[in-house]
């Protein structure tokens, strides 16, 4: 009898070593007239970003910047006029609080072509490039000025739907917590617009990490690698690449996350009001450092002590204790915190009434609005899940920590996920039952929202506004109400109103009749008092109801609530 011989245990790999310096990555794979994909998952790599400014400064490369976000650290690229186009879903400031970057708005009244996209038809534009498609289908754009802008790039279809065309990078690149030799990386979640950037890209990715680390650590969290070695031009070893963004990586074997440097962000921000003043930011920040290891000690250890220790969400920051220590919770209510908790009743009334399951919170006051509605139906023990497009499903609200995003909310989730799932299925699917919670810098009578031009003056963007207005089962405004703001027909329309059914102003509450926002009831003691300065505050031939009530004021607890959650007053103090 012949004894059967031993199988192999396992089968050796062949694999290429990709490891690179992330400057001679750049400069081998980087041409002039290149479209560049700088993909962010709940990451946003800094270090690449900076490194192409230095290679490229003065050159005019002609650059077609792709970004979901153009956040604050890329305004150094387009001052330094490094892109002749830019293809995005936002662009601005985001902390303290949400507002336009004047290096965007300059840079577009000075010929750089900005186009405008919703934040869930930008990663399926990379999605359908990476599957090989030059179209896919979209439910979100219709109706909206953005599908007038990008018309040559979108093709109308029955049931409602729209073809868009396929969006493909040059190269893609992305910053994750690590990766082997090989170029298989690891991309925990929330994972925001994925990484279909990378797979898409003709040339491939160069991505950073925070850490190489050995193809054992990989295949022992082999669920987390989103973006396999294939596709991988160059992978780069690069500490706090992120910064100031934050890296989120939980149960990875030996990477340590950090948090947002919130500091650094609003450093930057005041930076780009002057050319000059961001000049000298540049300088210092980017070009002095003769590598990423001599910025990361220009941050100093002190700093980087903080920001590591941020990341654990069994430590609460002093800045949150200092700032929550400090509120007046018996100072009278602020007009804006009356809109805030009127447009919480709103939320909450509508999830209790029709059966909702899942509430997306929008930015600044609408997001404060939808984190004390979902408070308050937990206390009245109304089942509704808070999202975020970034992929958070069913997080908790961290005191003293306004920002959606917070990397801190991340562990309190019970689901982690991307957009796609999201938007595409949570608040906008077949059986999604959905609200959200929306802000505008304009609206006109019929719900339109415009976010993105006012007076041939860039603003932000769609972000995922467009997305949830067409989609969600229902939205819900809450603003400042100021003339100019509240106009007849928006000059854009980012978010057609269709399905925006109420609205919380600093005036009153307001619902939809026949199509047109009516004037219900008003903060004011003295309702005719009220009802006429919400009359005079709005620029359109405003409709009052016959009977005007007075919005009930906030109650001590509401207060407590909306004040714990944003004790700096960053969004309530508008």
């Amino acid at each position: 009898m012949t004894e059967p011989r031993e199988f192999p245990k396992r089968f050796a790999v062949a694999s290429r070593d990709k490891t690179s310096a992330l400057a001679e990555a750049i400069a081998t794979h980087v041409r002039p007239g290149d479209a560049l994909h700088l993909g962010a998952t709940h990451i946003r790599g800094a270090a690449a970003a900076w490194e192409i400014l230095k290679q490229f400064r003065g050159t005019d490369p002609g650059f077609e910047i792709q970004s979901l976000s153009m956040s604050t650290a890329l305004a150094p690229l387009i001052h330094e006029k490094l892109a002749n186009r830019v293809v995005t879903t936002w662009a601005g400031d985001a902390y303290y609080s949400p507002g336009p970057n004047p290096v965007f708005t300059r840079s577009h009244a000075n010929g750089v072509e900005w186009r405008h996209w919703s934040i869930m038809t930008f990663p399926q534009r990379l999605q359908a490039a990476a599957r090989g498609l030059a179209w896919t289908t979209t439910k979100s754009l219709k109706g909206s000025d953005l599908a007038t802008d990008n018309a040559g790039d979108i093709r109308e279809i029955d049931d409602g739907l729209l073809l868009i065309r396929a969006l493909t990078p040059d190269v893609s690149f992305f910053h994750a917590p690590a990766a082997d030799a090989a170029g298989n990386v690891l991309v925990p979640p929330p994972l925001l617009e994925n990484v279909w950037g990378a797979l898409a890209a003709r040339r491939g990715a160069i991505v950073t990490v925070e850490k190489i680390v050995d193809e054992a650590i990989i295949r022992e969290h082999s669920s987390m690698v989103k973006i396999p070695r294939h596709v991988v031009a160059a992978v780069c070893e690069v500490p706090f690449g992120a910064h100031p963004g934050g890296v989120f990586a939980r149960d990875i074997q030996a990477i340590t996350g950090y948090g947002e440097d919130y500091p650094f962000w609003h450093d930057m921000r005041a930076a780009c009001r002057n050319d000059q003043v961001l000049d000298a930011w540049i300088r210092e920040w980017i070009l002095d450092p003769p590598d990423r290891a001599a910025y990361v000690d220009k941050l100093g250890r002190d700093r980087l002590k903080q920001l590591t220790a941020q990341a654990d969400p069994a430590i609460v920051p002093p800045y949150v204790t200092d700032a929550i220590t400090a509120v007046d919770f018996d100072e009278e209510p602020t007009p804006v915190e009356r809109a805030i908790v009127a447009g919480a009743r709103l939320l909450a009334e509508r999830i209790e009434t029709d059966g909702l399951t899942h509430m997306l919170a929008g930015a600044g006051m609408s997001n404060l609005a939808a984190w004390l509605a979902a408070s308050e139906c937990a206390q009245a023990g109304v089942d509704v899940d808070l999202v975020a497009e970034m992929g958070l499903v069913g997080y908790r609200p961290q005191a003293g920590e306004p920002f959606i995003f917070n990397h801190r909310n991340f562990p309190s989730c019970s689901m982690l996920s991307d957009i796609e799932t999201v938007l595409g299925v949570l608040m906008g699917g077949a059986r999604a039952k959905s609200v959200a919670a929306l802000g505008a810098a304009q609206i006109d009578k019929r719900g339109n929202l415009n976010t993105t031009r006012i007076a041939g003056r860039m603003l932000m963007g769609s972000g995922g506004a467009n997305d949830v207005a067409t989609a969600a089962s229902c939205s819900i405004v809450t603003a400042t109400q100021e003339r100019d703001r509240f106009v007849d027909n928006v000059e854009y329309i980012t978010s057609p109103g269709d399905r925006i059914v109420a609205m919380a102003t600093t005036h009153g509450v307001y619902r939809k009749d026949q199509g047109e926002f009516v004037l219900t009831a008003v903060h004011d003691d003295d309702l005719d008092a009220g009802v006429k300065a919400a009359v005079e505050a709005c620029g359109w031939d405003l409709r009052v109801a016959p009977i005007v009530e007075k919005v009930p004021p906030p109650t001590p607890s509401e207060i407590r609530t909306l004040r714990m959650l944003d004790p700096n007053g960053y969004f309530r103090r508008r």
